[in-house]
């Protein structure tokens, strides 16, 4: 329970609205939208303490945040609203320690109260639309979720982890102001007084302002409806004496007789059809009152029905009667007064299912054998069997459903007094044992094969057995009871597939070493290795089934009973033509798995990034560099799937580290070029340490050493330095210092970015040109100045032959991108200061400390940093920076120099941004 609420998501469109609520709580015209929590069983919904019939008062509205939440009951009328507003809540605000609460998962009562209370105000709601909404409470420590009891209306909370008191999923649904506005109609109140049994506010209503009986809602209901449905006969005789419809419908066409015979209030029924309630009036879907009782067992209400001459076979617009409906859940006294009355046993849906087999899949003994007699009763024992043995168009008997859902009462019961075929079934031959072995029905798979004297080793149309497919379930005990009544365990099917090939692939362990311990008895040590390597017409082996999955236990089981690990997959011409066969049918998406040969149990792991099967198959000896038919190394698929440890463990165990990927678009990739930029240092350590290409470039001339000097990567540009140095490339002498097709240089993106290690790095190679310049004419030392960083500089302007005074395309040099950096601080600076001032006076007009004032480390930080530039200005002009030189507009460096009568030129700032961009250009983002 706890894992599925992690994978649920929060429902933050609340908090969103939340946030236009207003202070006191109290949503307005403005605030956060009103919504419904519905259960979806019977389309009641919250209302605070239990789940009341959807209306004007159970309509809540969310304010806070995720975790936090508050779920305030909107007010009906909002002049008379609670300031404090009404909100759910716990009703007791008792810490709980963990432990206990999962010692004793009690539910706790849930209540509407001030939303001051200490229960209202950690509610959270996870889910969405097609998983439903869970609703939480947080207060106490533990985690409870919202549930409603079965068979109650009561609304309570329990630990999400409880088996016990499982979470209700809810449907949220938000009201427009049109709903809001038709759900505080006169008429609703009407409806919903009716509904509650509120018989003196329907009179006062009704009688004092002039209300219409027949009112309708949104729904279309009528008072009569919801009253009859609640049992409440006081009001229901009120609103007929009244003049209410008795036959109205809803807009999905229910009547008061429906929903009263759907709830079993037989004597409002009674009074209904004395008022001339229609017993025969269908729903929209074509149900009447008789098939709504039917499915919830209704007999008492159903006898009445049928006295009034109820059609026994009436059927849903899809085809499923009022006996199938009564079957299907067990209901044994509304099966036997259907049958009594002459509904139809042998009635089929579109699939040709039969009452029986719904009985079937219910279980229930005693309906089965209502049906079945009713049959006898009419026919010889050969028309008996019939009814039992029909199969629908689906392949099902009555049998074969129960032996798919293990009823055993009822397994026992069609064989041994129904006289029910075994081998009744579709065409395909699945049998009733092989339904019972996949889903490991233990107890229904000794009566088939002890009563029902079934071949344990009877195969399908496809050649599969039972044993089969309970390997194909995953179902471990159902193996090994198959095993000891005899099953073959070394059966092959037509697509070459054995029961070790399926149990290996779902992982069952103690299937597969009980499968293992029987094929030991069958074969010597060369002939179980033989096996154990046997490929499915896929191509597929047992370790590379498990491989694929990510068992590691099964993967290390086939290995130790002498898999090859290097055994290549090629799946034979008939599977390949099966395979087309079906993918033209549209019955197999080419795109979901595509069938690819030459792959080994190292591919398939990696591509699914199973790193521990990765990992085993590595230390038995697996070739990693292996190429599948679409030249793909595992190497490859681990990269594509993103899979960054299964790759360094491909990487480590020998995988070409200079393999190129090919992503979806058909762009090739370096795989150690990608590393750098996705920042991934350990990746691309390893691979520089494996031999990779240090050399690359890619289309914008950006080479792996520029790259990793942008980012930063000081790890990586040590060991591309140092791969560089021990065995320099034919032809890459200028390496270090090779620049971007914009000119952008390791040591001038180092420089720029302000990787002070890195850059003394690049200078201590003694390879690194101090005064390259990119397409704009900008150097290192003009990129450092431009960005502040005053540690760089002092690293550069020791080199020898630093070019102190070079200027730009634009002219400017170091010292004026220096005195442009200082400019802008200094003016923020001024600004920092005019607010402490306006602060400190708008203070001392309010008798406040000027001390008081905080800017959050505002000011001491601004301050550092106009001290950083000015003594950058400084170790410029100090270094012999030329003060009179002249940009092509004709600016000396200290017109760019803060001045407090105006601002300097900002065309020098402009111009710097668009070289910036330039060097950004190496970035290359994936």
């Amino acid at each position: 329970m706890k894992s599925l609420l992690r994978l649920l998501p929060t429902f933050a469109l609340i908090g969103a609205a939340a946030e236009e609520a207003t202070t006191d709580g109290v949503a307005k015209a403005t605030g956060p939208p009103p919504f419904f929590l519905q259960d979806s069983t019977d389309s009641l919904c919250l209302a605070g303490e239990d789940f009341r019939r959807c209306s004007i008062d159970t309509l809540f509205f969310v304010v806070g945040s995720p975790g936090s939440y508050q779920i305030h009951k909107r007010p009906s009328d909002e002049n008379d609203a609670d300031p404090d507003g009404t909100c759910l809540s716990k009703k007791s605000c008792d810490k709980l320690d963990a432990d206990a609460a999962k010692k004793s998962p009690q539910s706790l009562d849930v209540k509407l109260a001030k939303c001051t209370h200490c229960g209202a105000k950690a509610w959270n709601i996870h889910g969405d639309a097609t998983t439903g909404y869970v609703m939480t409470e947080s207060s106490s420590g533990v985690q409870h979720c919202l549930i409603r009891p079965k068979g109650t209306k009561k609304a309570e909370l329990a630990p999400c982890d409880s088996e016990e008191h499982p979470y209700t999923p809810l449907q949220l649904q938000f009201a427009s102001a049109a709903d809001v506005e038709a759900m505080s109609s006169p008429g609703a109140r009407l409806i919903g007084a009716a509904s509650d049994g509120d018989k003196k506010l329907v009179q006062k209503l009704l009688k004092e302002e002039k209300m219409d009986a027949n009112v309708r809602d949104w729904d279309e209901l009528t008072p009569l409806i919801p009253a009859a449905s609640a049992g409440h006969m006081d009001v229901v005789k009120l609103l007929l004496k009244e003049g209410a419809d008795v036959n109205a419908k809803d807009k999905d066409g229910i009547n008061a007789l429906m929903e009263a015979s759907i709830m079993g209030h037989v004597k409002v029924v009674e009074y209904l059809i004395k008022e001339g309630a229609e017993v025969d009036a269908p729903a929209n879907s074509g149900v009447t009152a008789l098939w709504l009782a039917s499915g919830e067992g209704r007999a008492d209400v159903m006898k009445s029905l049928l006295k009034k001459d109820a059609d026994p076979n009436n059927t849903r617009s899809d085809n499923i009667s009022a006996l199938m409906t009564a079957s299907v859940g067990g209901h044994v006294d509304a099966v036997k007064l259907l049958l009594d009355n002459g509904a139809d046993a042998r009635f089929t849906d579109a699939d040709g299912v039969t009452p029986l087999m719904n009985a079937a899949e219910n279980g229930t003994a005693a309906v089965l054998k209502l049906l079945v007699e009713s049959q006898s009763a009419k026919s010889d024992e050969e028309t008996k069997g019939k009814y039992v043995d029909i199969v629908s168009t689906t392949g099902f008997t009555a049998l074969i459903i129960a032996s798919a859902h293990g009823h055993s009462g009822a397994i026992e019961y069609l064989l041994k007094d129904a006289g029910a075929d075994v081998n009744a079934m579709h065409e395909t031959h699945v049998t009733p044992l092989m339904y019972a072995a996949a889903s490991g029905h233990i107890e229904a798979m000794t009566l088939l094969l002890d009563v029902g004297k079934v071949d344990v080793n009877e195969l399908h149309s496809n050649g599969g057995s039972a044993l089969l497919e309970a390997a194909t379930g995953g179902q471990g005990e159902a193996m090994k009871f198959l095993l000891e009544r005899g099953a073959k365990a070394d059966l092959i099917d037509e697509d070459g597939v054995t029961p070790l090939h399926a149990v290996t692939s779902k992982g069952d362990y103690e299937g597969t070493v009980a499968l293992m311990e029987q094929l030991k008895k069958l074969y010597n040590e060369k002939e179980l290795v033989e096996h154990v390597n046997l490929p499915s017409h896929s191509g597929g082996t047992a370790v590379m089934f498990a491989a694929a999955e990510g068992h590691p236990k099964c993967t290390q089981l086939m290995i130790d009973y002498g898999a090859n690990v290097d055994m290549i997959a090629t799946a034979t011409p008939d599977y390949l033509e099966k395979l087309a066969k079906m993918i033209e049918e549209g019955t197999v998406d080419p795109n979901e798995d595509p069938h690819v040969d030459g792959v080994t149990g190292v591919h398939v792991a990696a591509e699914e990034g199973h790193l521990d099967c990765v990992n085993l198959l590595i230390a038995a000896g697996a070739d990693v560099t292996v190429l599948d038919d679409e030249d793909r190394t595992p190497l490859m698929l681990a990269v594509k799937g993103n899979y960054g440890e299964v790759a360094s463990a491909l990487v480590k165990a020998g995988a070409d580290p200079n393999t190129p990927y090919v992503d979806d678009e058909g762009e090739t990739h370096n795989l150690l070029m990608d590393s750098i930029i996705v920042e991934n240092a350990d990746f691309a350590l390893l691979l520089i340490e494996s031999g990779a290409e240090i050399y690359h470039r890619d289309s914008h001339q950006v080479t792996t050493l520029l790259q990793a000097a942008h980012r930063g990567m000081l790890n990586v540009t040590e060991a591309l330095l140092e791969k560089h140095a021990s065995s320099p490339k034919a032809g890459e002498e200028g390496w270090v210092d090779n620049a971007s097709d914009e000119g952008v240089t390791p040591l001038l993106a180092s420089a720029s970015e302000g990787h002070l290690a890195i850059l003394q790095k690049l200078l201590d190679t003694g390879k690194a040109d101090v005064n390259a310049i990119d397409k704009e004419g900008t150097n290192s030392l003009m990129a450092a100045a431009a960005r502040g960083h005053l540690e760089c500089i002092q690293s550069l302007i020791k080199v020898d032959g630093i070019e102190v005074n070079a200027q730009n395309t634009d002219g400017h040099t170091a010292l004026m991108f220096a005195y442009n950096g200082k400019n802008q601080v200094e003016t923020l600076w001024e600004r920092y200061r005019q607010f402490v001032t306006d602060a400190e006076t708008e203070k001392a007009i309010e008798g406040e400390e000027k001390n008081d004032l905080e800017d959050g480390g505002t000011g001491p930080l601004i301050k550092e940093a106009l001290n950083n530039h000015t003594e950058l200005v400084n170790m410029l002009l100090n270094a012999g920076a030329d003060v009179t030189l002249k940009d092509k507009e004709g600016h000396v460096a200290s017109d760019f120099d803060f001045q407090p009568e105006g601002s300097a030129d900002s065309e020098v700032l402009e111009n710097e941004e668009k070289a910036e961009r330039a060097r950004d250009e190496s970035r290359n983002e994936l």
